[in-house]
């Protein structure tokens, strides 16, 4: 969240983080403030299918750029659906998640394949710090 927040606060961007576990909020906001970008930074407790329609009424329709997904990965396409219906994300919004081909979320990857969405692309990487 904090090289994401560096990135975008130039152009005035802003950064939300969906965090389930309390303990995970307590941490990311600490750090986030002693980085000094808690003005750029919001960091949201709750599930995902709770917290998304927050997202809209705090930044308001086609207003999501990009969308990191690294969550359990069979919440992957009903997130981005609720996203979808919701109509938060922009024209140019890029989405991505981890761990798509393994250990696999094939009903997002069908949802990108079916959906509207262009230059849709797996990319396989070797896990930080784990054994190919």
């Amino acid at each position: 969240a904090m090289n994401l927040a560096r990135t975008v606060r130039p152009h005035g961007g802003r950064v939300a983080s969906l965090e389930v576990d309390p303990l995970h909020v307590t941490l990311v906001r600490n750090m986030v403030e002693y980085a000094g970008l808690s003005e750029v930074v919001d960091v949201w407790t709750g599930y995902s299918y709770d917290s998304i329609p927050h997202l809209l009424k705090k930044y308001g329709p086609r207003s999501v750029d990009l969308v990191f997904m690294d969550q359990k990965g069979t919440r992957f396409h009903s997130d981005l659906a609720l996203m979808e219906e919701l109509n938060l994300l922009s024209d140019r919004a890029v989405i991505l998640a981890d761990n798509v081909l393994k250990p696999g979320a094939p009903l997002y990857i069908w949802h990108l394949a079916k959906g509207s969405y262009h230059h849709c692309t797996a990319i396989s990487v070797r896990e930080f710090l784990l054994q190919s």
